[in-house]
């Protein structure tokens, strides 16, 4: 199941990686928003992009802090649109770039379940790593249930358990195989990113749809 999951999601990447291609350009936007830089003398400043805000002061922090968390709601919204773009791309049907760009109706679902699964997955790794790594397996299809189906983030990670229950060696195989691909695509002097972010999304789409019949988006 992994190899063809990974093999269908280079092929259909293929075809579609100019619908992918904004909402991964903007997922790197919004990831590169807002930075420190340490200078020589051991002193911070604010990075927003390409400019320098200036050293860090109490208003400099407030305006990180505000500018991190309106850019982290927004890559949560582009994931959004990202999952729901590759379920598609992985039924077959064709995609467009309008398609990873979605309402903000059910944002604050997604928000609460990925703090949830974040907060799951740490108090795992506390819990001498293995069990965070068992754990962040089972409910990593939390977002495709929020996003396919409108369900809460409570019953998307519950859903999430029962879908994946026997199959976490093939996921963790699936995981190691997606940071391959993005590997050789970084190695691809990061132009490859462009094709390996969408092999991948649509391999997990492609999986997700696998254990769990077809889904209405």
């Amino acid at each position: 199941m992994i190899l063809e999951s990974i093999r269908y999601g280079w092929n259909k990447a293929r075809l579609w990686v100019w619908a992918f291609l904004p909402a991964v350009l903007l997922q790197w936007v919004l990831d590169g928003a807002v930075t420190w830089r340490v200078d020589a003398g051991g002193s911070r400043s604010l990075q927003l992009w390409w400019h320098n805000v200036g050293p860090q002061t109490v208003g400099i922090v407030v305006m990180a802090t505000v500018l991190g968390f309106v850019g982290y709601i927004a890559s949560l919204w582009v994931q959004m649109g990202v999952i729901h773009g590759s379920v598609k791309a992985a039924r077959g049907e064709g995609v467009t770039a309008g398609d990873f760009f979605l309402s903000w109706e059910r944002v604050g679902q997604f928000i609460v379940g990925t703090l949830l699964y974040g907060l799951i997955i740490g108090v795992g790794m506390v819990l001498l790593v293995v069990p965070g790594i068992i754990w962040g397996l089972r409910y990593c299809l939390y977002g495709h249930y929020i996003v396919t189906k409108g369900m809460g983030p409570v019953e998307a990670l519950q859903m999430s358990a029962a879908t994946t229950n026997g199959h976490k060696g093939e996921l963790l195989n699936l995981c190691l195989a997606s940071m391959g691909v993005i590997i050789l695509g970084v190695l691809c002097l990061g132009v490859g990113l462009v094709w390996a972010i969408p092999t991948v999304d649509i391999a997990w789409s492609t999986v997700f749809l696998e254990l769990t019949g077809p889904q209405t988006v």
